[in-house]
């Protein structure tokens, strides 16, 4: 009986261990990283900043034409390649060369996405 006993209790004792555990672990990660922000903004109160009252914004437009042109140039079957349709790719026998002809697509895509958005400012 004394023997029951003991195992319900080391099992027991070891489930309670166990989820101690992994309550600690992720905590002592967190707190691991420190608190930046803190750290960052008590710093030199007293002294003014050199920029206050200040504010600068910079606005950088991106021409993204030559960066497709040179894609395109580079490989000329991405530029067929219309809403992630591969047909355009059948002939390609390689398969490094119709991988980076897809990632060349994904990029001239992004490429569009990226210049649509700043036509849009």
């Amino acid at each position: 009986m004394s023997n029951t006993k003991t195992i319900a209790i080391l099992f027991a004792s070891m489930a309670v261990l166990l989820g101690a555990t992994m309550i600690a672990n992720p905590i002592s990660l967190v707190n691991a990283q420190g608190n930046q922000t803190n750290q960052t903004n008590q710093t030199n109160q007293n002294q003014p900043k050199a920029n206050a009252g200040t504010k600068v914004v910079t606005i950088t437009k991106i021409d993204v034409d030559p960066l497709m042109k040179a894609i395109k140039d580079a490989y000329p079957k991405a530029g067929d390649i219309k809403d992630d349709s591969v047909s355009a790719l059948k002939d390609l026998k390689d398969a490094k060369e119709t991988a980076k002809t897809m990632a060349a697509a994904n990029l001239l895509r992004d490429l569009t996405q990226f210049k649509a958005l700043q036509d849009m400012q």
